[in-house]
């Protein structure tokens, strides 16, 4: 994959099934979604799920929308990928029986907090988890 522009816009505003973060679930278009808010880890997952398990709507853009971009392309180009493009809100689809805390498990790294972070090993760590969320469900 290399273009953010393959990711599906829906032009729809999600409809809450959960909402107390970091577990919230959200309905959009039949789809449940885990939203993806915007810093560079979780739009990392984005990318490494790929555009058949992530969409996205539009969002407005924030004040400090540069620092924002700046911060999260950062750590996107630093994980091997390309800067993605702003004003938009990101949802990975949760497959059925699969709760947002599943998600966070399989991806996790097993790193210290307040260890220094390879974003390789991060992405790497991503890549094996979502394979098995996907592939189990």
């Amino acid at each position: 994959m290399s273009d953010w522009n393959l990711f599906l816009i829906v032009d729809a505003e999600p409809e809450e099934i959960s909402s107390a973060p970091p577990d919230r679930v959200v309905a959009l278009q039949g789809r449940r979604l885990l939203p993806l808010p915007d810093n560079g880890y979780q739009l990392l997952l984005a990318w490494v799920a790929g555009p058949r398990r992530v969409v996205r709507t539009p969002a407005p853009v924030h004040p400090d929308q540069e620092i924002a971009d700046a911060f999260v392309n950062s750590y996107l180009v630093e994980a091997g990928a390309p800067p993605r493009p702003a004003g938009f809100s990101w949802y990975l689809d949760l497959p059925a029986g699969v709760e947002p805390a599943d998600v966070w498990r399989l991806v996790d790294t097993g790193g210290e907090h307040g260890s220094r972070v390879d974003l390789r090993v991060v992405r790497q760590a991503m890549e094996r988890g979502l394979d098995t969320l996907y592939h189990r469900a």
